[in-house]
């Protein structure tokens, strides 16, 4: 069985639903994501099939306002 690798991260600019919705399609779309918690505060929780770096979570975010933090 693979191992799972949990990441928690801060995501700051959340405003509303629909800004959720984006952040949780991009982190979704990085290889090996298998799912993202993430509150109207910011705090998320990622689940992955292999180990994610926080740069690929900003890299994921890059052209839009939100800011990712550890």
């Amino acid at each position: 069985m693979a191992d799972i690798h949990t990441l928690k991260f801060t995501v700051s600019g959340i405003t509303c639903d629909a800004c959720l919705k984006l952040i949780k399609r991009r982190v979704n779309a990085i290889e090996g994501v298998m799912d993202i918690n993430l509150d109207s505060e910011g705090v998320a929780t990622l689940t992955a099939r292999r180990e994610i770096d926080i740069m690929e979570i900003t890299k994921a975010l890059d052209d839009t306002d939100y800011r990712v933090s550890a």
